[in-house]
């Protein structure tokens, strides 16, 4: 997820994001997933028939969750949305874990070092299982990432190891990645985000099946998935040899409830114990059901407008400024988030600069970036300075996993006719919307859910000219060479401090272009039912296996 250089391996082939293997499944990390189906039938019993009503000294023994979207496929290296990942990581880990609050913490991995800026070294935890009982070696390690890094990977996961020139074992308990250049980032790249180990064995076998109903996964971690219906459910078991230590829920269940209602029902109804995404205008209502309780945290999500700046109208910095004095950005997080969002004033939140930058170099940083807020008059002037003085008309669309984007959005249309521009807005599935962003349309919003803590992750990725080409991440097509050769360089720099001010003089340069307009940075709630409560709930939460962290109240 953490952007990285742009060269190529010779070693192993991996490209960048411009490259086809990248584009459409990992533009983003989405929020929320399209379709699914209601639950249909009783949910599991989260306790025993004999716990108290009160939940006191319940026995937490199962859980149903309802999830706002289904999934074609539990493989994140194919489908690499949040959702996918809520799934998987209960059952797959990485060398490294991502803590409660964002730095790096030990799993597969239990030290690591850097003895140089090309080299990274990892120590195999000892006595790690597979959940098939199989022994976990440093040759399965290096088969996951192959994965991602061979030559030719249709990897959504393989941008992240295009710095890397070889990875060995050298020992039976130790891995080491030899990279081609100094990469700010690639620390991340072995956590969750971007490795997720499986067996060789299993891998070899399995192929392009991996994921699927007919093969699932194979893993180390807590649970093992025993059942999966797409558009439908996931069933997933304790794997009670896991290193970690037995957890106390035996199984989880996991319904893909796509429609806000129907989850809110089922949740009324007591046919699930916990609930992801709240719907911003439903949280009094979740509230108001006897013994829920509601966990909001900000999970560092950014809404942004993309102007495609290589094609007309859009081409004309007078039209993306214009079109972004239209969106009044306040008044959409108070009365269509009802609040549970920020006015992103640029690509990362305030929370993602730990490491880097101090809160008071934030705030200064912050402060200096150019923004542009809602002015209708000033919009009219500059329309009419512009290459198209009377209007134009324009699509843009959202997924159907985004409602509450779509009337934000349906906020700037309505603003738009004034100015002559007609804006239809239009909704269509996740998985038509992830397919369309690789094409780079003139208008297009973007959904983004970091993975690190790094804040350089998406910075990279939207701003750098290199992924500007057809299907690369880069969705404005933005290049403006001071701002790639000030991302060149933090890439390659290792100093936290100077790594911070490169990417805060990228963001100040950037803004200035328009090629974005920032809208929103979101806030997540997650509704746990009577007796259930999360422990360390917050922005990293899901990105591991959280359900060891649902404990009884």
């Amino acid at each position: 997820m953490t952007p990285f250089a742009r060269a190529t391996s010779t070693a192993t082939g991996a490209t960048m994001p411009g490259g086809p293997g990248f584009s459409r499944r990992r533009l983003l990390q989405v929020i929320g997933l399209a379709g699914g189906l209601a639950v249909a039938g009783p949910a599991l019993a989260a306790c025993s028939p004999d716990d108290e009503s009160d939940g006191a000294g319940r026995r937490l023994d199962s859980l149903t969750v309802a999830l706002p979207s289904s999934i074609s496929t539990l493989d994140v290296t194919r489908e690499a949305g949040i959702i996918n990942y809520v799934i998987a990581l209960l059952c797959l880990e990485g060398l490294t874990a991502i803590g409660a609050d964002g730095a790096l913490a030990p799993s597969l991995a239990t030290a690591w070092t850097q003895p140089d800026p090309l080299t990274y070294v990892y120590k195999l935890r000892p006595d790690v299982t597979f959940s098939d009982g199989n022994p976990l070696t440093a040759d399965d390690v290096i088969a996951s990432i192959e994965v991602n890094s061979r030559k030719g990977s249709t990897s959504a996961l393989a941008y992240a190891y295009a710095p890397m020139k070889s990875v060995k074992a050298t020992a039976d308990d130790e891995i080491t990645f030899t990279l081609s250049t100094p990469t700010s980032g690639f620390g991340w790249v072995p956590s969750p985000s971007t490795l997720q180990v499986s067996s060789r064995a299993f891998l070899d076998e399995h192929g392009d099946k991996v994921g699927t109903p007919q093969a699932l996964l194979l893993g180390t971690g807590p649970y093992v998935v025993t059942e999966f219906a797409p558009d439908s459910h996931v069933v997933l078991e304790r794997n009670d040899a896991w290193w970690g230590g037995r957890v106390e829920v035996a199984k989880v269940r996991l319904d893909f409830i796509t429609d806000e209602n129907t989850r809110l029902l089922a949740m009324r109804d007591g046919s699930v114990d916990i609930a992801l995404s709240v719907p911003p205008n439903q949280v009094k209502d979740w509230q108001a059901i006897d013994g829920v309780s509601i966990e909001t945290a900000t999970d560092n999500s950014l809404v942004t407008l993309a102007f495609n700046t290589s094609v007309a109208p859009w081409s004309d910095p007078k039209v993306r400024t214009a079109v972004a004095h239209c969106i009044d950005r306040p008044a959409v997080v108070e009365s269509v988030l009802r609040g549970n969002a920020e006015v992103a004033l640029t690509i990362p939140t305030t929370e993602q600069w730990g490491g880097l930058l101090t809160k008071s170099q934030v705030d200064d940083l912050y402060a200096s970036i150019p923004q542009v807020d809602f002015d209708l008059d000033a919009a009219a002037s500059l329309l009419a300075e512009s290459s198209v003085p009377d209007g134009f008309s324009a699509t843009l669309t959202y997924p159907n996993s985004g409602p509450l984007i779509g009337r934000a959005l349906l906020t700037l249309a309505e603003n738009l006719k004034g100015l002559g521009i007609d804006l239809k807005v239009q909704e269509i599935t996740l998985e038509q919307w992830i397919a369309d962003l690789g094409k780079h349309a003139g208008i297009a919003v973007g959904w983004y859910f970091p993975g690190t803590g790094d804040p350089a992750e998406y910075v990279q990725l939207l701003l750098n000219g290199a992924y500007a080409e057809s299907g690369g991440t880069n969705l404005a097509e933005y290049r403006n060479a001071e701002v790639t050769a000030l991302l060149d360089q933090e890439v390659a720099q290792t100093d936290p401090a100077k790594r911070g001010d490169l990417l805060g003089q990228a963001l100040v340069k950037a803004a200035a272009d328009v090629a974005y307009q920032p809208l929103w940075w979101a806030k997540t709630a997650t509704a746990f039912g009577p007796g259930l409560q999360a422990e360390d709930f917050g922005p990293y939460f899901f990105l591991g296996p959280w359900v060891q962290h649902v404990t009884t109240a």
